[in-house]
């Protein structure tokens, strides 16, 4: 083997002294000899590499740290691809991790062309995904095995069409459930806040009807929350991605302009010591409560949809991979996104 083509996979930054023995070192821990084969050069390493088929490359390189360092997606298709001519096994293996799920576990990427190695496992094709693949190439996917699926609506993990009713055939079962259950959630949750936004405006007409810095905001807050509700109707129901867009766009700054009136309404509505004693109090104090639980889910709304409207995708927390805090991160970022509505 020729000097350039070992200096092409020079190790980098491979660990050495106490670290490498505890990587490297498994079988001294379980009383056995260390094998000698890591100790061998790398131009015979590398010799002995390309001898080997792909399916005995992957699973060396899940022997130990060592391979892992060396068995690269750089290596494989030095070895595999010829002339441009890649080699029918590499439609089974993934092209970001050389991983070997099977063919039916494997994506045919589209962003790639069909004359170069582009399967990938789940996986790394749901790290990859973006907002440009999704409005560019749609929720149907090809396998490997020529079958044909879609990316699932709540975690965005591929479907096979095998596997799916003519229904309901953009949902795992298991996701199916689930998205229901948040469906009605986010409906009981969307009636108690229409529920205080009207009893709010009704406390407003009745109790404060003698007071203009109460009635007016709340009546405000009333009528755009009807705007509001039809907006959300028009943004489930369209299928046009310009005017889905559009309507969330306005449902944000809809969410926005009724902050003033709920603060001034909740400021205004704090109960004067003058009413301490007065058999009103009881009623006012629950007034008061009502305006500023709507404060609170006005926030809530508002940080909910700007999450959406600024790209947030809430099929984040399901990654595999994540960190435990940026696992909590994305979750609370979904919790309010499905706080003000579910994506459809």
């Amino acid at each position: 083997m020729s000097r350039s083509v070992v200096e092409r996979f020079q190790l980098t930054a491979w660990p050495t002294g106490k670290k490498r023995r505890r990587n490297t070192d498994v079988s001294a821990y379980h009383g056995q000899r260390s094998s000698q084969l890591t100790t061998i050069p790398l131009e015979i390493q590398l010799m002995i590499l390309s001898h080997l088929d792909l399916e005995s490359m992957v699973r060396l390189r899940q022997t130990c740290h060592l391979y892992r360092h060396i068995i690269t997606v750089d290596l494989v298709k030095s070895q595999f691809i010829q002339h441009g001519q890649h080699h029918a096994a590499l439609r089974a293996c993934c092209c970001e991790c050389l991983s070997m799920p099977g063919l039916g576990r494997l994506i045919l990427d589209p962003r790639r062309s069909s004359l170069v190695w582009r399967s990938m496992c789940f996986t790394c094709w749901r790290h990859k995904l973006d907002l440009h693949y999704q409005r560019k190439h749609g929720p149907l996917l090809q396998f490997a095995n020529h079958y044909h699926g879609y990316m699932c609506h709540f975690c965005a993990y591929p479907v096979c069409a095998a596997d799916m009713d003519s229904s309901l055939q953009l949902f795992h079962s298991r996701c199916r459930v689930k998205r229901l259950l948040i469906a009605v959630l986010w409906f009981v949750l969307t009636f108690i806040q229409v529920g205080l936004g009207i009893l709010g405006a009704v406390l407003g007409w009745t109790v404060y009807k003698h007071h203009p810095s109460v009635l007016i905001p709340s009546s405000i807050d009333f009528g755009l929350s009807i705007l509001a509700l039809g907006l959300l109707i028009v943004r489930i129901c369209t299928v046009d991605e310009q005017k889905y867009s559009w309507a969330l766009a306005t449902e944000l700054g809809m969410t926005v302009v009724r902050i003033p009136p709920v603060i001034y309404t909740a400021r205004e509505s704090v109960v004067p010591e003058k009413y301490s004693s007065s058999r009103l109090l009881p009623l006012l104090q629950f007034a008061s409560g009502i305006f500023l639980l709507n404060l609170v889910m006005r926030f809530l709304d508002t940080i909910g949809y700007a999450l959406l409207y600024f790209g947030y995708d809430p099929r984040n927390f399901l990654l595999v991979g994540l960190s435990k805090r940026r696992k909590i991160l994305y979750a609370c970022c979904t919790s309010l996104v499905w706080w003000a509505c579910v994506p459809n």
